[in-house]
């Protein structure tokens, strides 16, 4: 599996955290778990060799390319639906040698998962944190 949750946070699989933000029929909220469920589905289906590693901070995934407890996160993902609209939302590091200055960060959004897709690929590929890996570099 390409995504698993840090190790600081393994009570639940990332897919178990996400299925309980699925609201029930009775609910009167939006759906923050469904389209997240379908990012990590999305993840595991692209990428077969490279580990990515998660942690969540409310509803949002955030993307390591480490275990490291004290590392940074290089892209943080966000989706949510209900019955009148729809967004998957990225946002990425921009590397240091190309900061114009600190903590300065590309974000966009979709509507469409097959769009998203290539979003996390370019995010992956822009940040850095991926440097020199051949699956992102052939998928970018």
């Amino acid at each position: 599996m390409p995504i698993v949750r840090r190790s600081e946070q393994k009570k639940l699989t990332l897919e178990e955290f996400y299925k309980e933000l699925i609201p029930k029929p009775e609910d009167q909220i939006g759906d923050g778990g469904t389209p997240m469920l379908e990012v990590l589905e999305s993840i595991n289906t692209m990428f077969k060799e490279t580990v990515l590693y998660g942690l969540t901070s409310h509803a949002s995934l955030l993307l390591f390319n480490n275990d490291h407890e004290d590392s940074d996160y290089y892209i943080v993902i966000n989706a949510f639906k209900s019955s009148y609209y729809g967004e998957y939302r990225i946002e990425y590091v921009i590397p240091d040698n190309e900061i114009p200055w600190k903590g300065a960060t590309v974000n966009g959004g979709s509507r469409t998962l097959a769009e998203f897709e290539k979003m996390i690929i370019i995010s992956m590929y822009k940040s850095g944190g991926w440097k020199n890996n051949i699956e992102v570099e052939n998928l970018y």
